[in-house]
């Protein structure tokens, strides 16, 4: 029977013996990135060359270029009781990246999406259904712009527009232990 030798722990050794080594990061231009010395030390690293000790620091590379997120469709109500179904789009840049993930946050796209959420259920439901069909490519989406602009500059991200992607009235049944949805009335015509 030959004896199996396994030479994992000579790999063990190789990697701590690397940690005393400073490595190359390269960040490319539509990047940004952020290192935390000692974890509480917040430096940027701007698009370029930088070395980075990993037995001390600990870094994170994020796109800071322009970005878009498309945003699922939220069921809501407007002003004067109609229910409409809203989905849109997000496009913005990372402008602080200290500010998007080295300090007060850490993950920018999660923070846009859920800000992003909150600004459409909050602008939609101020209008009743008439005035946001009519004022919706203008109006209604510029103060959904502003308010996911003033919202998102604290976490360093800027907002260079928010449009809704789609837009429509709707009927929402919502089914609870035994209970049956109501008619469904063709003459109202949703």
């Amino acid at each position: 029977m030959v004896a199996r030798m396994d030479f994992s722990w000579l790999s063990d050794i190789f990697n701590g013996i690397l940690k005393f080594i400073p490595r190359p990061v390269i960040v490319r231009a539509t990047h940004g990135g952020i290192k935390w010395v000692f974890g509480k030390r917040v430096r940027e690293l701007k698009p370029g060359w930088h070395f980075v000790w990993p037995l001390t620091t600990d870094w994170e590379i994020i796109v800071t270029a322009r970005q878009t997120n498309n945003l699922p469709n939220q069921a809501l109500v407007t002003s004067d009781k109609h229910q409409v179904v809203v989905g849109a789009l997000i496009v913005f840049s990372v402008k602080d990246i200290i500010q998007a993930i080295g300090e007060r946050n850490w993950d920018v796209g999660t923070t846009v999406n859920d800000i992003a959420q909150a600004a459409i259920v909050s602008v939609v439901t101020k209008w009743p259904l008439d005035d946001l069909l009519i004022n919706l490519t203008s109006k209604v989406e510029e103060e959904l712009t502003e308010a996911c602009r003033k919202q998102l500059r604290q976490f360093g991200v800027s907002v260079h527009r928010c449009c809704f992607t789609d837009f429509a009235p709707c009927r929402i049944y919502k089914l609870m232990g035994a209970e049956k949805p109501p008619a469904f009335n063709s003459a109202e015509g949703y």
